[in-house]
């Protein structure tokens, strides 16, 4: 395989992982968050529900962002990696007499 389609390859798969991270966060979110209480105070009045003040994220969520964070990752190191190998080449060219 040509080295740009190897490159093209890997933009394409980090790409994809992003959407993936992106689009699994979305349905956790959505998704509603189920717990229970294995507590029993009977003289409490309050009453617990969530959605208030807090924010509950499920194992779907966690991985949604995880995903995400490891595309956006992979999408850095390899505009990195463009970025210096055309600094190299300009620096090979300006070297060269005209």
């Amino acid at each position: 395989m040509a080295r740009i389609g190897r490159a093209s390859v890997l933009w394409v798969i980090a790409g994809l992982i992003v959407l993936s991270g992106v689009a699994v966060v979305v349905v956790g979110l959505l998704t509603p968050v189920t717990f229970g209480w294995f507590a029993y105070q009977p003289l409490a009045e309050a009453a617990f529900t969530p959605g208030g003040d807090g924010v509950f994220l499920s194992r779907v969520t966690v991985v949604g962002f995880v995903l995400t964070t490891a595309g956006l990752l992979c999408l850095a190191l390899l505009a990195g990696w463009r970025m210096g190998a055309a600094q190299g080449r300009d620096v090979e060219n300006s070297d060269r007499p005209s």
